[in-house]
């Protein structure tokens, strides 16, 4: 296949993040089994700690505990014995408390207290209990943006936002559910939700080392390893019609200024990712915009088809060319790294354009489940080096008065498993660029955010959306007909807005501001 003059999706020359530029006078489902497993412990302790003894459990059956130290007291010493005991029974015998109950999670046991107070609706017309939190390294206290925040044993989920904040809806006929929290590179967290919720979460993650042995074992090509993920697309990810819901939010600043913000709540019909004919479909549920145009702002910045360039971004149904099957004519790859995301090994791939090659290509890195080598997750972007000398490759038109210089454009993709089968869980696209009109010293900065959360889905089962309802690739969210209030959106769960932008919003009490149902 002969070279591209640019790196594209889906057929395209680049992903459909469009902007029309004028001058103005004036943003995985986690299985569990409720009984543990029957393995038999031989304990003898004396003078222990509650936390010395579980150490000594999960030496013997390789299974971790996750508990709340509000319910456990792990320095607490203990004289404990058995020989040949089921799990279970150990357990109950070493905490002796009966309104303790343990769920078997992979390679994980989480102990937890039963709720004996129902959850409170958020309100009459909303059967959801309503959670809030905040994930960070536990170490370091830095926010952990865009964590995968998933409801055990379902498939609703969620992300956390730049500041690693999350809010969640649960539904009120789970009496005891349970949250999992991940995030690449970190070991997975496994949260009980205990009612009444009072307080916000804040969710400490701890980063999660390889084995020596392992970077040392199974280091291999990068390329033969990208090559077999490739061949083994058709039995990785979800291969029938699913009915997705997701939440979409779009932005546009200039400079530190918010002028545009839009967000959805979409209907998606998902096709198979082994259909080479139909496409996806996205219908619009819900939407609102806040915009602040102000006399100083003199240009506009509008973003055209962020939605279909949402859908475009999951890049194994639309292949970029590194990840067409001769990716090597074309980039150098490289080994980078291995690291741990949930319990699944990763080989972290780089790749960048041959330096023969002059045209505007990609650069970033590629996640694969070492095992599987289905692709968890891809980072990537324009090369920057050459970006600048593509000013119009974002625009639909613009004044000729205007001097466009693109400095950024990043994007990221990740995928969910469920029943061993992926499916794309979220995409976010970055793209800023300065902008200066003639005979003008002094550019501005504008930024434009989309970002897309997979927050449900139904798998087998086929959404059909009438074409009429149909988004287009041309729309402009903002132009079609804002509070942050999680009544306002139903049982939908959404990306709770930074504090930034949040404060921003709350400020433009002139600004236009339009709800659609």
């Amino acid at each position: 296949m002969r070279n591209r003059p640019r790196g594209y999706l889906s057929g395209h020359l680049y992903p459909t993040l469009l902007l029309l530029i004028l001058s103005l006078l004036i943003p995985f489902p986690v299985h569990s089994q409720e009984s543990l497993p029957p393995v038999l412990l031989t304990i003898s302790s004396r003078n222990q700690t509650i936390n010395q003894v579980l150490d000594e459990i999960t030496l013997q059956t390789g299974y971790h505990f996750t508990y709340d130290a509000a319910i456990i007291d792990g320095r607490q010493k203990v004289q404990f014995r058995v020989t040949d005991l089921l799990l279970k029974k150990a357990l109950d015998s070493l905490l002796s408390d009966s309104q303790l109950d343990y769920r078997s999670i992979e390679k994980n046991i989480v102990i937890y207290r039963k709720n004996e107070i129902a959850p409170t609706p958020i309100s009459n017309t909303i059967d959801r209990a309503f959670l809030k939190g905040r994930v960070v390294d536990k170490r370091s206290g830095k926010p952990l943006p865009y964590a995968t925040i998933a409801l055990l044993e379902t498939s609703l989920g969620s992300i956390s936002n730049q500041q690693g904040e999350f809010s969640f809806k649960l539904p009120l006929d789970l009496p005891d559910p349970m949250m999992v929290v991940s995030y690449m590179g970190y070991r997975s967290m496994v949260l009980p939700v205990t009612y009444p919720v009072e307080e916000e979460l804040e969710i400490g993650m701890e980063k999660e080392l390889v084995p020596l042995q392992e970077v040392i074992i199974r280091y291999t090509d990068p390329v033969k390893l990208l090559q077999e993920a490739i061949k083994r697309i058709p039995e990785n990810y979800l291969d029938e019609h699913s009915t997705m819901t997701a939440f979409y939010r779009e932005s546009v600043k200039r400079n530190e200024h918010c002028m545009v913000y839009s967000e959805a709540v979409l209907d998606v019909a998902k096709v198979p990712y082994s259909s080479l004919i139909s496409s996806d479909h996205v219908s619009i549920v819900k939407r609102r915009k806040i915009t602040d145009v102000t006399a100083e702002d003199t240009v506009l910045v509008k973003l055209r088809s962020g939605i279909s360039t949402s859908m475009s971004l999951d890049v194994i149904r639309n292949r970029p060319d590194f990840l067409e099957e001769d990716f090597h004519t074309r980039y150098n790859l490289e080994f980078t790294d291995m690291m741990i995301y949930g319990d699944r090994l990763v080989y972290v791939i780089s790749f960048q354009q041959k330096k023969e090659i002059h045209d505007l290509l990609f650069k970033g890195q590629i996640y694969l489940d070492q095992e599987t080598l289905a692709v968890l997750a891809a980072d990537f972007e324009f090369n920057p080096d050459l970006l600048h000398k593509e000013p119009e490759l974002f625009l639909v038109s613009r004044s000729p008065k205007i001097h466009i210089r693109p400095v950024v454009a990043k994007y990221h993709v990740d995928y969910r498993s469920f029943q061993n089968r992926y499916y794309v869980s979220q995409v976010r696209a970055e793209v800023e660029m300065k902008v200066r009109k003639r005979k003008k010293w002094i550019s501005a900065r504008y930024k434009i955010s989309i970002e897309m959360a997979i927050t449900d889905l139904i798998p087998n089962q086929r959404l059909r959306i009438n074409p009429a309802d149909r988004v287009s690739r041309n729309i402009v969210l903002a132009d079609e007909p804002f509070q942050s209030d999680p009544i306002f959106w139903g049982i939908h769960n959404t990306i709770e807005p930074e504090a930034s932008l949040l404060e921003s919003i709350l400020k433009l009490e002139h600004s236009s501001q339009e709800i659609f149902e």
